[in-house]
């Protein structure tokens, strides 16, 4: 594939959005069509934002960030200037041409998030294990890399959901104008005493 054919919706419009349909394997949170309408759906109620990559007519590759959902302890910042990377998906085919990481740079080059904290979750249900071959662990260096390379650190933490499996990982990209509360709240949220284990990186 030609990487040049490739065109970057950034913060991508929900008229865009809804013009390309999602390639048929961009389907390791849901299956495609239902994607592709709940990421719409995103953008259209002012909950989140869609980066995207289209070719031949279709989204070959998105990064879809948004506010936490009600019932993850992110949502109890009063700020609402805590977000969550919630997915970012490239079609198998599409890969190794680098586009998961060119949509992260450019998203975080507008500047949007640079008075936030933006938290990613690597859970190990979701990832390409399957298709790539590798073990949980290989992927999870491999996120773990591919985030780092935008200014994502990793985080110590006591949610159940991460700290329970060891394959999974907290980070976070600390904004360059966040505020000092909105800094301590990450903190916070990020250990409350709700599991008896402390996994060190």
């Amino acid at each position: 594939m030609e990487k040049d054919a490739v065109e970057l919706c950034i913060n991508c419009p929900a008229a865009r959005l809804r013009e390309h349909s999602f390639h048929p394997e961009l389907n390791i949170f849901r299956p495609p069509e239902r994607q592709h309408e709940a990421l719409v759906g995103l953008v259209e109620d002012g909950q989140g934002i869609v980066s995207a990559a289209f070719a031949a007519g279709q989204t070959v590759a998105y990064a879809a960030f948004q506010l936490p959902d009600p019932f993850e302890c992110w949502s109890k910042d009063p700020s609402r200037k805590i977000w969550e990377l919630g997915a970012v998906e490239v079609a198998p085919e599409w890969r190794g041409h680098g586009l998961a990481r060119r949509l992260l740079e450019q998203t975080f080059a507008t500047g949007f998030f640079e008075d936030k904290v933006v938290i990613a979750q690597l859970l190990s249900w979701h990832y390409d294990t399957e298709r790539t071959g590798l073990s949980t662990f290989a992927y999870r260096e491999l996120l773990i890399k591919l985030y780092q390379k935008v200014g994502f650190e990793l985080w110590r933490t006591d949610d159940p959901d991460i700290a329970g499996h060891i394959e999974n990982a907290l980070m976070a990209r600390i904004g360059s104008r966040a505020a000092e509360e909105t800094v301590k709240c990450f903190h916070r949220l990020r250990r409350q005493g709700r599991a008896p284990w402390d996994i060190p990186f």
